[in-house]
């Protein structure tokens, strides 16, 4: 069977950049991300020259499907843990803002939970609007938060990530 080739040249990433529920002064917040140190040149075999960065030190991660039009209504990170939406869609809004962010499941679904009890009062409330499921990989990261700079507040934009 032949593939097709691509048209594009590749080009390696050097960054990631994210959007993360996080807190300030004991209320949720949304900020864009772009977690250091960026991407290196994979070694390991399977891999090797494909643009790698580590997440942390990872564990328990957990697979949860969502009904369309799910409601969890508001609640705090359980942890602080990477979440990736691999379908669906879910929709994040703050109890003491009208900022709000739309995260698609596949390439752009990866986001950074760390408003937890400890540190934001009211949580957050995800929504899933979607007339499918939504399927989350939920994966801890065994209470760090990964290294990172503030590219600026509210949700990443298409821009931020691309």
């Amino acid at each position: 069977m032949a593939y097709p080739s691509h048209t594009r040249a590749f080009v390696p990433p050097t960054s990631l950049n994210v959007t993360a529920i996080s807190a300030n002064n004991g209320l949720s917040t949304l900020e864009c991300w772009q977690i250091l140190p960026g991407f290196t040149t994979s070694s390991q075999a399977g891999t090797i020259g494909a643009s790698s960065l580590q997440l942390g030190n990872l564990a328990n991660m957990s697979y949860a499907v969502l009904p369309p039009g799910f409601n969890a209504s508001f609640h705090n990170a359980p942890t602080f843990q990477w979440v990736a939406f691999l379908t669906g869609l879910a929709h994040v809004t703050l109890a003491n803002s009208s900022v709000e962010a739309y995260i698609p499941g596949g390439k752009n679904g990866l986001i950074f939970a760390a408003d937890t009890a400890a540190v934001s009062a009211l949580g957050h409330s995800t929504n899933y609007p979607s007339n499918s499921e939504t399927i989350a990989l939920q994966i801890p990261t065994g209470g760090t938060i990964p290294q990172h700079n503030v590219l600026h507040s509210g949700p990443c934009t298409l821009n931020d990530l691309d």
